[in-house]
């Protein structure tokens, strides 16, 4: 996808939500991708394709970063005319008082870090956002298994932040052309112009599913190719294929993947509604009742196979 098709798409998704009057929060990673979106917004405003929009970086480190682009911005490409970083509709966003107050604003895109809202000022934003119906989230990066951002993304219509249940009632949009990474036929050509590789391609950063289709095209080049599993350790000798010292660890792999914990996040905003939907009082202590019941008789039969075990 080229830059102009990537601004096409994004000059969509701002029209369209800033037509529903609410705000358009986008969470981003505050180096680079942030200030890709400020180029892209801000080309879009010069050109007249998208109206003086006031636009809020809610990010300390996203602003430092953007800081020090606007300084070296004569070594950037693609700046067109007129003013960037420091565009009049950008405004960047520091204390924590001043993020309080975008509480009440309408009508205004906002960024903020992290990109996979685990951490920072953007989960502040979808506590107040995610209720409106009016407002929208976009996704402009990928979301990693187990984290809040793949939860929304996947349809969650209830989330827990921050201690509480937050309704989803924003619309949900992504765009995926901000990808930093290659993708698979650019990873490809990359290993194949390296070749002949002597030793050892291991596959790791990435979900299961892609590593493994990416295995399966790289195998018939490869004589050794490897996916390793967490917790294996390795020995690398020169010019020949790596040896496995360990076997890796199955509850460390399973960790890493979508746990009991998301599971349980999953069911605890819940829980409360479905309860709500049971018609009396002693009907919902009665099923409360039969759920520690389940509970308790699981954690039981768990304790005789280990013992017969």
């Amino acid at each position: 996808m080229t830059i102009e098709q990537r601004r096409a798409l994004l000059e969509t998704e701002v029209k369209g939500a800033l037509a529903r009057g609410g705000n358009l929060l986008i969470p981003a990673f505050a180096l680079e991708r942030t200030q890709e979106l400020l180029l892209d917004l801000a080309r879009l405003i010069n050109s007249g394709r998208l109206a003086h929009a006031q636009v809020f970086v809610d990010s300390p480190l996203a602003s430092r970063t953007t800081a020090i682009f606007q300084r070296h911005r004569h070594e950037l490409e693609d700046l067109g005319s007129g003013e960037i970083f420091r565009h009049p509709a950008f405004h960047y966003v520091e204390s924590v008082d001043a993020s309080i107050r975008l509480n009440s604003v309408s009508g205004a895109i906002i960024l903020a870090a992290s990109g996979m809202c685990e951490g920072g000022r953007v989960r502040h934003h979808l506590l107040h956002n995610l209720p409106r119906s009016d407002s929208t989230v976009l996704f402009v990066g990928f979301q990693a298994q187990g984290t809040l951002g793949r939860t929304i993304i996947e349809g969650a219509r209830r989330v827990r932040i921050s201690g509480r249940d937050v309704a989803v009632r924003a619309d949900i949009r992504r765009i995926d052309s901000y990808s930093a990474h290659a993708d698979r036929e650019e990873l490809i050509a990359w290993v194949k112009a390296r070749q002949p590789v002597l030793g050892s391609l291991f596959l790791t950063h990435g979900e299961t599913a892609s590593l493994e289709a990416l295995r399966r095209a790289l195998q018939k080049d490869l004589p050794s190719l490897i996916v390793p599993e967490i917790g294996e350790s390795y020995e690398l000798p020169a010019g020949q294929p790596a040896r496995r010292l360990t076997t890796g660890r199955v509850d460390l792999r399973e960790a890493i993947s979508r746990d009991w914990q998301n599971e349980y996040a999953d069911f605890a905003v819940n829980l409360k509604r479905e309860l709500q939907r049971i018609e009396s009082g002693k009907a919902r202590a009665e099923a409360i009742a039969r759920m520690r019941a389940v509970l308790q008789d699981f954690t039981r039969h768990r304790k005789e196979n280990r013992r017969a075990g």
